[in-house]
């Protein structure tokens, strides 16, 4: 079964909810942890296989959250579009270096540095080391979404 969390949207990346005035689908409810297991989602290949994301949790209706990993291979960039309004993202990076513009700042990630930023504004990552920059991405939708 293909993942329906992650849709393609015009410009240059894939956005890892449903843009638009869709709304992500929660999950069914359930009181008990959810386990994401990496070979139950499909990888999405962006910018010629230099950028990788894959999904990990899934939307939460309770916390409002989502989340996915992100890597950039040597050279890579990701820049989706904007979110639905009152979307933040916390990124934090698993390892390697990564530039993030957002919200008419620049700033350089190195391991383990994480920056909550508006995700409904125009931003993108890149990679600017000599490796593979590693991020996990956390999306809340901070308004009510129905």
């Amino acid at each position: 079964m293909e993942d329906d969390l992650f849709k393609p949207i015009p410009g240059e990346g894939i956005m890892p909810h449903k843009p638009g005035t869709e709304i992500p689908e929660p999950e069914p409810p359930g009181d008990g942890p959810i386990l994401a297991r990496v070979q139950h989602s499909r990888p999405h290949h962006l910018d010629n296989g230099r950028t990788i994301l894959r999904p990990s949790l899934p939307y939460d209706d309770v916390s409002h959250m989502m989340s996915c990993f992100l890597d950039l291979y040597i050279g890579a960039r990701y820049a989706p579009g904007p979110s639905r309004p009152g979307c933040v993202c916390h990124a934090t990076v698993i390892s390697g270096t990564v530039s993030l513009t957002a919200e008419g700042h620049n700033y350089q990630l190195l391991e383990r540095d994480a920056l909550r930023f508006k995700a409904d504004q125009p931003y993108y990552f890149e990679n600017i080391s000599s490796g593979t920059g590693r991020l996990l991405l956390e999306y809340q939708y901070l308004q009510n979404l129905a």
